[in-house]
């Protein structure tokens, strides 16, 4: 009978150590934010989940902008181990007018399809 004790005080620590854990700022899931932002311009999306983290530009004139620790993984399409696991957000958008004099402004950029939202796990410091 004493280890009934032990064992619910290990199930309310671990219980409490995941209620502790990072969570994702935005409260949605990848996939949910993936269909979320489909089909929208930059400037759509930026009034749907805030100024991004991160602003890249590549060469070609196409930006990357990451929102770190934003959204989760879940479900039955993600490995076991990742479920759950809080992951930086990243949504490229397409330059309208790659090499125009003047940057054109972003309620003409669209997210990349069909690989322009995704995701990184954060790396575990050293």
């Amino acid at each position: 009978m004493k280890r009934l004790p032990c064992f619910s005080f290990a199930v309310l620590f671990l219980v409490v150590l995941v209620a502790c854990g990072p969570s994702a700022r935005s409260g949605k899931s990848f996939d949910e934010i993936r269909r979320l932002v489909a089909g929208k311009t930059a400037a759509e999306v930026e009034k749907l989940l805030g100024s991004p983290n991160s602003r890249v530009r590549y060469i070609v004139g196409d930006e990357r902008w990451i929102w770190w620790s934003f959204v989760f993984l879940s479900g039955e399409d993600y490995a076991p181990e990742v479920r759950g696991k809080v992951v930086h957000l990243s949504i490229t958008f397409e330059n309208p007018a790659p090499g125009a004099p003047k940057p054109r402004p972003y309620s003409e950029w669209r997210v990349v399809e069909p690989l322009g939202v995704s995701y990184t796990l954060p790396q575990k410091p050293r």
